[in-house]
């Protein structure tokens, strides 16, 4: 039916990555085309015939009248011609005894992402294509429980230490456990950022320059920087987790098993009525607090990131605004916007930023569930 288009279009896909040759009257016909007898025509030559029942297939009466061509040439041919039934969830056995007086093996897709081609190798099978076997069907993965802790900096601003500048903040500790049960927050706390711009800047360098000429002088930069990171995780550590306050939460967060997590979330909006200066130093401040590389947070005796049940890290705004849930159709797709600025605000060249460092961990992490579960498409711009 004309409403299952969308599936059509999936299932042809799968079809043609196995390579099948498919005719599917939505894209072969066009105005002025003799509709009943192109499509009988193509219904005659084929090798077989697959039609997808759905719910609004039954009320078709061009579903019902193409099916019963297809029962027609089935009789006259002796080659193997196969009608071939894939019925989508919801339909019962009752309606295709309507469509079919001999029945024939059906092949049920079953609800879920995944329903559609977990029934492709049984429609292989059907084509003649690959031996029957026993079918596993993809498993849906539940979600684990993640049992986070959320350090949330308010009032952001711009301390200036010794003629350094340094990002403070007004922080709040809050574990929220795993199982949902009531969450530990600390009491609040004032801190400042223990790394200025010198030390984001090796960073920075060693991340994103280094391998473009790892040798001579760099190497011996890198060492340095190499050997400083421990340290720089550990004052990280020491000042946004280590003081009293942020006692007790810490110490549930680390008591607990599986997976864990830990959100930075930063207020930087300035209160009603600041003035444009003093906004612009508490943007700035909550911008250097999410820029932190909280991936190097380091307890003492290794990174926390670090292991095969490393602590995962993200930054979080809050929200202002409601949002409402999406009900996306499969795939889902995907759309990287890749901007490389060659200039910055004040009209000065800047460095290469090389679009691979955000766009192969994206690739890599889709590539594995395949086209009919997501699709990935790159923009890349030169502003």
């Amino acid at each position: 039916a004309t409403k299952d288009d969308a599936v059509v279009k999936q299932l042809r896909e799968l079809l043609e990555a196995h390579g099948n040759l498919t005719w599917v009257d939505s894209r072969q016909l066009s105005s002025g085309d003799n509709l009943r007898a192109k499509i009988e025509a193509s219904i005659r030559s084929a090798q077989h015939f697959l039609v997808l029942l759905s719910i609004d297939a039954f009320s078709s009466t061009w579903v019902q009248e193409v099916v019963r061509i297809a029962l027609d040439v089935a009789r006259q041919r002796d080659d193997g011609y196969k009608i071939i039934p894939v019925v989508l969830p919801g339909v019962q056995m009752g309606l295709l005894k309507l469509l079919f007086p001999v029945e024939p093996f059906y092949i049920f897709v079953e609800a879920g992402p995944t329903g559609l081609s977990d029934a492709v190798p049984k429609i292989l099978t059907a084509l003649g294509q690959q031996l029957p076997e026993e079918w596993q069907p993809s498993q849906a993965v539940a979600a684990e429980p993640v049992a986070e802790r959320i350090l949330e900096l308010t009032d952001p601003l711009i301390e200036t230490i010794e003629g350094v500048r340094r990002a403070a903040a007004i922080a709040e500790l809050t574990y929220h456990p795993a199982d949902g049960t009531r969450a530990i927050s600390s009491r609040r706390y004032k801190i400042t950022a223990p790394l200025g711009p010198v030390e984001l800047g090796e960073i920075r360098w060693y991340v994103e320059s280094y391998h473009q000429w790892p040798t001579g002088v760099f190497k011996t930069r890198a060492a340095k920087t190499e050997a400083a990171l421990p340290g720089w995780g550990h004052a990280l550590y020491t000042v946004a987790l280590g003081g009293d306050s942020a006692r007790e939460p810490l110490a549930a967060w680390q008591r607990a098993s599986g997976t864990r997590r830990f959100s930075v979330q930063v207020h930087g909006e300035p209160v009603e009525g600041t003035l444009a200066d003093e906004a612009a130093l508490v943007r700035e401040a909550a911008s250097d607090w999410l820029a932190l590389p909280w991936e190097i947070l380091h307890d003492g005796t290794g990174y926390l990131a670090q292991g095969g049940n490393g602590v995962r890290v993200r930054r979080r705004l809050p929200n202002r605004h409601q949002t409402v849930t999406a009900n996306a159709t499969l795939p889902i797709r995907v759309l990287l916007l890749s901007p490389r600025p060659e200039v910055d605000k004040q009209g000065r060249p800047v460095g290469y930023l090389d679009h691979r460092s955000s766009a192969l961990p994206l690739v890599q992490a889709m590539e594995e569930l395949g086209q009919e579960l997501v699709q990935v498409d790159f923009l890349f711009t030169i502003v």
